[in-house]
């Protein structure tokens, strides 16, 4: 790692020089001191021979940006020469040895003159050390003298590692703390050589003849720590060469990989030069090279150190010459196609044998959502992109190992941020020198072609005006669900819907506004059927739904059901309000039954249900047989049932919107089946307007009501009187006697008239006016109060409220669930309830369920409310316990009605 900060020659020049002269004054001054002359010459000799001779023959360990270290055991050697031989030859001896080593290395002048001077500076701060304890040179040094002298050589060593790793760090720019902590793992290796340095000086001060013995030992440290040191050179070189080899690989431009490729040969062999020559150059003294390519040698020559090349190094040299030919060869053929491929609209994208991306270029960039190829090269292509040809994936790593070749097929383009694209793509494996290196892919985007064949294609199974699939794509589908139903017990539904009254609607306005109701039809009924479900526009007013794996008519019948249901609202055409129905045909496709067949029986179906009365639905299937079976067995328990008193009431209270006051009830019915459990109204009410059983159900409803009323009442005294709204049916409105039929029954239970409100829907108010405002003025004479139910969802006009003796509306749920949410919902009920307040009748919201809609309640000035905040509806018992709880208890279930104003 360098901080770009190298230094020039003359910088390097001045600053060897300035060493040498500090050397030099240091040298001067620890020599200037008063030694003993304690010490014998023959020491000085063996010392220095020693210490000549470690210089002269080093042993290589590793290179710092192409500066050579080498491994010795000076500091064995000097703590003897510090301890027993004067400054003036120790620094002498110093000298000698120096310039031996510069000799035999044949190292720059410049380093020669620096390694002089910082060597002879570290030995007189070893002779400061003992100078500054007291100690002198002599002949028999004591423990205690070994002691100071091993700590005298730690600094020599110390000093001279600082020295040499600030230097390198100037001239290279090369991370001084990193080699400093490099140094730091020297310690041990020195704290060794300095202990047996010190018992070296201590033995043969004792026993001279020792000597041989200690030369011995000195002998197979130095091996020991010579092949240790080249274990880790060896560890370290091959970390570097992996890391050299990764470097490569990532450079795309070749001049870029030739850069590297000498800069790193060179560091790693120790190298004095390298280059690349040609493949019939012949080597020279001192040089070495490897195959780079078929054309090329990677040369090496000028050995940093002693010796001749080792196998070692003629291994890493072919490693790296091998690699940087591969990568040559890949970026060089990656730099020619870039010219070509960078003008093409089509993306072009090459892969390696691994399946990495090598190259990319702007249009496939701009395919995989972004301009910059940094984030891209080097990525494996099946974490970069994803090819689908349908529901399966295109596996391009196999199509390169394999060599295989597409052209212009169709798939949909993934990219990793999740974006996709229609495309075409072609793979063709790509060669050099003969050699299969990779692949080139080719995206081509067909997003507007493919959008130009599907409109096509959906023109012609469509409907034009609506839409919706049309006959030919129907029976395509049909025949797909029939034959996947051979051979098992699935089972597929077919819907006919025939619109009522439609040559109606074209004869009075027109075709325009017919054609603008089917497209409104089509919008309905799509919206009433699952993803799954098919309709289709047969012809002008036909309708076909496939309804498929609806193994029972059940399923049939209800979509039928919500169909119906959706046609009911009106539709809104040009200020025109139009009513629409349909007659509805079910079947079920049977076993070994055709295509036609099928469809036969569904539109006879429908016949027979426009024959019926129209806006129903008719079964085509023997399953009809069982349902109405089941229907009249439903029938029978349910008469069984009200003979056997198995209806039970349940209340909702109705409350003021301001404070939950509750001032009355909501009776609602519930079917307690031994048979079928407890049934909702909406279960087995249809079924008794149906049969009529609802006129004796709804006058049980009422009594009952009235009878239970009027016991809370007398049990309640202190309490305000509920009032009780009871439902009544569209046939119960018809019966002439109605009046007096409430007249009695609230004779026999003793209820006021006054604590009784009947409820009737809009679609029962609308029937018979005449008849149904001469039944409502009587009641009102009787002192009940009338209601509309459901208000808004049936046919009436806010005219009728004028009109009819009507004291509340029953503002429907549909509306309330979208106050503050639907601006349509709340400016249809705002107007209700500001036409209902301006002709003095009350109106209570069915279905609040949330505090936010009670609070636009009151803001709109609606008096009372009902619905699940307040309370679901309730047996008799459940709600008795409600009614008569603490009122600040039931107070407590809205936040801030305490104080009787909006919240």
């Amino acid at each position: 790692m360098t901080d770009g900060r190298q230094a020039t020659p003359s910088q390097l020049t001045a600053v060897s020089f300035g060493v040498l002269g500090l050397g030099s004054v240091a040298a001067f001054l620890i020599s200037s001191a008063q030694w003993n002359p304690g010490s014998n010459g023959w020491y000085a000799i063996v010392v220095g021979a020693l210490l000549v001779s470690f210089h002269v023959r080093p042993q290589r360990t590793l290179t710092i940006s192409s500066n050579v270290e080498s491994i010795n055991l000076d500091e064995v050697l000097i703590v003897p020469m510090l301890l027993m031989v004067e400054p003036r030859q120790g620094i002498a001896i110093t000298c000698v040895a120096s310039v031996a080593g510069a000799i035999s290395s044949r190292r720059a002048w410049v380093q020669n003159v620096f390694n002089l001077g910082q060597q002879v500076f570290a030995v007189s701060v070893g002779y400061a050390v003992l100078a500054v304890f007291g100690v002198r040179t002599t002949s028999r040094p004591t423990f205690a003298d070994a002691l100071v002298g091993m700590l005298g050589a730690l600094l020599v060593a110390a000093t001279t590692a600082l020295f040499v790793r600030a230097m390198v760090s100037f001239a290279s720019g090369v991370s001084y703390r990193a080699m400093l902590a490099e140094m730091l793992r020297r310690v041990g290796p020195w704290t060794g050589a300095v202990t047996l340095g010190g018992v070296a000086a201590i033995t043969v001060g004792a026993y001279p003849v020792a000597a041989i013995l200690m030369l011995g030992v000195l002998f197979f440290v130095h091996r020991a720590y010579a092949l240790t040191f080249k274990e880790l050179t060896a560890r370290r070189n091959a970390e570097r060469l992996q890391s050299t080899i990764a470097s490569l690989r990532n450079r795309r431009n070749p001049a870029d990989v030739r850069v590297d490729l000498l800069s790193a040969t060179r560091d790693l062999l120790g190298a004095g030069s390298a280059e690349v020559v040609s493949g019939d150059a012949v080597d020279a003294t001192g040089s070495m090279s490897a195959p780079l390519r078929s054309s090329e040698m990677l040369r090496v020559t000028a050995r940093r150190g002693l010796g001749a090349w080792t196998d070692e190094e003629r291994v890493t040299l072919v490693t790296l010459a091998g690699v940087a030919g591969d990568v040559l060869r890949s970026t060089e053929a990656m730099a020619q196609l870039k010219t070509i491929t960078d003008s093409q609209t089509e993306g072009v994208i090459a892969l390696d044998l691994t399946g990495d991306i090598t190259f990319a270029n702007p249009a496939a960039l701009q395919l995989l959502g972004t301009t910059d190829d940094t984030g891209v090269l080097g990525t494996p292509v099946q974490d970069a992109l994803v090819l689908r040809n349908g529901r399966r994936r295109v596996d391009l790593e196999k199509m390169v190992a394999r060599e295989y070749v597409a052209r212009d097929a169709d798939a949909t383009l993934r990219t990793a941020h999740g974006e996709t694209t229609d495309v075409a793509y072609s793979i063709t494996p790509l060669r050099a020198e003969d050699a299969h290196v990779g692949a080139v892919l080719v995206l081509r985007d067909v997003t507007e072609r493919r959008a130009f064949q599907d409109e096509l294609a959906r023109r012609a199974l469509h409907d034009e005006l609506t839409g919706l699939p049309n006959r030919r794509l129907l029976l395509d589908r049909l025949d797909q669900a029939i034959a996947r139903s051979v051979g098992t017990d699935q089972q597929h539904g077919l819907l006919f819907l025939d619109l009522d009254r439609f040559k109606v609607v074209n004869d009075s306005y027109g075709h325009l506004i017919g054609d603008k109701l089917l497209i409104q039809i089509a919008g309905r009924l799509k919206s009433g059927l699952t993803i799954a479900d098919s309709v289709a526009r047969l012809s002008g007013d036909e309708f076909i739904v496939l309804v498929e794996d609806a193994n029972d008519v059940g399923r049939l019948t209800s979509v039928a059901q919500n169909l119906l249901d959706l046609l009911e609202e009106p539709f809104d055409i040009d200020s025109h309000h139009i009513f629409m129905s349909a007659s509805i045909g079910v079947g079920l496709i049977r076993a070994g039954q055709g295509r036609d067949e099928a469809l036969a029986a569904v539109d006879a179906a429908a016949y027979a249900a426009k024959a019926a009365g129209r806006n129903c639905y008719f079964v085509s299937t023997d399953d009809e047989v069982e349902r109405s079976r089941a229907r009249l067995d439903l029938e029978v328990s349910l008469r069984q049932g009200l003979d056997q008193d198995e209806l039970e009431l349940y209340f909702q209270p109705i409350v003021t919107t301001e404070r939950a006051e509750i001032l009355g009830i909501e009776a609602l019915v519930r079917w307690k089946s031994p048979e079928h459990g407890t049934l909702a109204p909406q279960e087995f009410v249809p079924l008794a307007e149906e049969t009529g059983l609802i006129v004796p159900m709804d006058r049980w409803v009422l009594e009952e009501s009235c009878r239970t009323v009027r016991e809370w009442t007398l049990m309640h005294p202190n309490r305000r009187p509920l009032t009780v709204s009871v439902n009544l049916s569209a046939l119960q409105l018809a019966q002439h006697r109605l009046p007096e039929h409430v007249s009695d029954t609230l004779a026999r239970t003793g209820l006021p008239a006054s604590q009784l409100c009947v409820e009737i829907t809009e679609t029962a108010l609308m029937r018979d006016t005449e008849a149904t405002t001469e039944t409502l003025d009587l009641l009102h004479k009787l002192g009940v109060r009338v209601a509309i139910d459901d208000f808004g969802t049936g046919y009436s006009s806010l005219s009728y409220l004028k009109r009819f003796p009507i004291e509340v509306v029953k503002l429907d749920q549909s509306f309330i669930s979208g106050l503050g949410s639907d601006p349509v919902d709340t400016e249809i009920a705002r107007a209700v309830v500001r036409m209902s307040n301006a002709l003095g009748i009350d109106t209570v919201a069915e279905g609040v369920e949330t505090d936010m809609q009670r609070r636009i309640l009151v803001q709109m000035g609606c008096q009372q409310m009902q619905g699940f905040l307040i309370s679901r509806p309730l047996p008799r018992q459940q709600f008795l316990d409600f009614w008569t709880d603490d009122q600040d208890r039931m107070l407590g279930l809205l936040p801030g009605l305490h104080t009787g104003t909006p919240a």
